[in-house]
């Protein structure tokens, strides 16, 4: 053993503290599950299109996007004033639950409630 750390899954949460070829290989990586994810919000009639341009926003991030308020919501076409309601729809049915455990990095890069 050379005291390197073994690559698992926690790699996807610490995604940002990666050089960029690895964090674009992350991102790569967890792609299909995150479109899943995202197909899912498509068929679900518990959720408002609001809350489905958000989760699709975020699932659509890439290494370099931020997930700021003002960028999530331009990203979502969605007014900011209406992500912290989607957020909650979203918690309440579940999605951010699925979400952390595809990508616990994009779970905490979104902006907090309010």
């Amino acid at each position: 053993m050379d005291g390197t750390p073994e690559a698992d899954v926690n790699t996807a949460r610490d995604a940002t503290l990666l050089d960029p070829h690895t964090r674009t290989a992350v991102f790569a990586a967890l792609r299909p599950a995150l479109e899943a994810l995202a197909a899912d919000t498509g068929t679900d009639a518990r959720l408002s299109p609001d809350a489905r341009r958000v989760l699709r926003a975020v699932t659509c991030t890439h290494p370099a996007d931020t997930l700021a308020l003002a960028d999530l919501a331009a990203r979502a076409s969605t007014p900011e004033t209406r992500i912290p309601p989607a957020r909650h729809e979203l918690g309440t049915c579940g999605y951010l639950a699925r979400l952390t455990s595809i990508a616990l990095h994009l779970r905490a890069a979104l902006p907090p409630l309010i």
